[in-house]
């Protein structure tokens, strides 16, 4: 941050997680009782103008701020009112500790870890992933046969893959539906990214971590194959057409404490 300049905050509260809206009126004036200029964002379509945004509520929600925060170059700080809270840095407890982190990221002197995003276009539009570009069967046809994909990475063909479908996730994602997928966990510094098919048809289809300067093309052998991003359906996608998935030119960045832990998280998040 510019010395001297008014850091600028904007809030976002998760309705569906915080039933009492006073919760948010508090948060407001404490910031603004700190002499930061504060915004409120009801959507993510809102959120601009501002050098960070705090967000109260789950992963699900910080994970779509952060995506949307992250093509302006703001930054995003999470407060746990979900369940696990893999990308907040503190428990709806902790809230008012949050008051010197802000004093440390408006002096440069707070650490920001830098997650890296996968960027993919369909039909002309981009779309932009912190967790995973899923290409999954789609279920509401009956009858719905096994997804075939066809995978390139960097123009060579590793594999065709046939199942349920496949996911390409970050670091950030490896602790999402990867990992329920049967992937590994990757630290969010890694420059790395995973494929993993989804109940795979062959015993020879296996999570498998490649470089993130990988380009990956994956193909649909056949129809009925429907693309998510984040969870969020984007599209259908028709027999042989292609679908290239690389990393995104920007980042989501996060301030974290000096006693932030990843590892930490794991354990005692991935145990409840």
């Amino acid at each position: 941050m510019t010395e001297g300049k008014t850091m600028k905050i904007g809030v976002m509260g998760n309705s569906k997680k915080i039933r009492d809206e006073q919760v948010l009126v508090r948060f407001v004036r404490f910031l603004q009782s700190e002499g930061y200029e504060t915004i409120c964002f009801e959507d993510v379509t809102q959120i601009g103008g501002v050098d960070v945004i705090i967000v109260l509520g789950g992963d699900g929600a910080i994970l779509h701020a952060a995506t949307a925060a992250a093509q302006k170059n703001i930054k995003v700080i999470g407060i746990n009112y979900g369940t696990l809270g893999f990308l907040t840095e503190y428990e709806k407890e902790e809230t008012e500790q949050i008051k010197a982190l802000l004093v440390r990221l408006k002096e440069a002197r707070c650490p920001v870890l830098k997650r890296t995003l996968l960027e993919t276009e369909l039909d002309g539009k981009k779309y932009y992933a912190l967790n995973e570009i899923a290409f999954q069967r789609d279920y509401s046809v009956c009858n719905t046969q096994l997804a075939k994909l066809k995978v390139k990475v960097n123009r060579k063909e590793m594999e065709k893959i046939a199942g349920d479908g496949l996911l390409i996730s970050t670091p950030t994602g490896s602790t999402a539906y990867s990992l329920s997928a049967g992937g590994a966990i990757l630290a969010p510094d890694v420059p790395a990214f995973m494929l993993t098919p989804v109940c795979a048809f062959s015993f020879n289809s296996r999570p498998m971590v490649f470089s993130d300067t990988d380009v990956f093309e994956v193909t649909a052998v056949r129809k009925g194959i429907m693309l998510f991003i984040d969870g969020k359906l984007a599209g259908s996608i028709q027999e042989g057409t292609e679908v290239i998935v690389r990393k995104a030119p920007f980042t989501a960045d996060f301030p974290v404490r000096d006693d932030s832990c990843f590892f930490r998280k794991i354990r005692t998040k991935l145990n409840q």
